[in-house]
């Protein structure tokens, strides 16, 4: 379980379930909210595994790129979603918090959990992310 409220989860959980089972969390959701019963038969079974990019340290950042024409060449890649441009600051806990310090995030998918997992290292070998110190204490 991930969430339980009375929306669907944010980021990209709603995606990770399609692509794991084929099942679309908003039209589940239309479904239930007007009365119909939901088909919640999985058209697949695979696995998802989501890595957020955080920097290194807090400061400004000055490098975040994925190896061109990887995510095309690997063909299990989704992402990069970026969330911050080159030039931003960047600030980890204590000084900042989850929007000061998440840089981006990606997913990898594959039959197996374990192959999205390595797939999901072998992309972040690919994924560069650099801060500037800022001058912070």
């Amino acid at each position: 379980m991930i969430e339980v409220n009375t929306r669907i989860g944010g980021d990209w959980i709603g995606w990770a379930v399609w692509r794991a089972t084929g099942l679309s969390l908003p039209r589940i959701a239309a479904d239930l909210a007007v009365g119909w019963a939901p088909d919640l038969t999985p058209a697949r079974q695979q696995a998802v595994a989501i890595k957020v990019l955080y920097a290194p340290a807090s400061g400004t950042l000055a490098e975040r790129a994925i190896v061109g024409g990887f995510t095309e060449a690997a063909g299990w890649v989704h992402g990069p979603a970026w969330l911050m441009e080159e030039g931003d600051e960047v600030l980890l806990p204590p000084a900042g918090d989850l929007d000061s310090a998440r840089i981006g995030l990606f997913a990898t998918h594959a039959d197996t959990l374990e192959l999205a997992v390595a797939r999901r290292t072998v992309t972040a070998n690919h994924i560069a992310v650099a801060v500037t110190d800022s001058g912070r204490e």
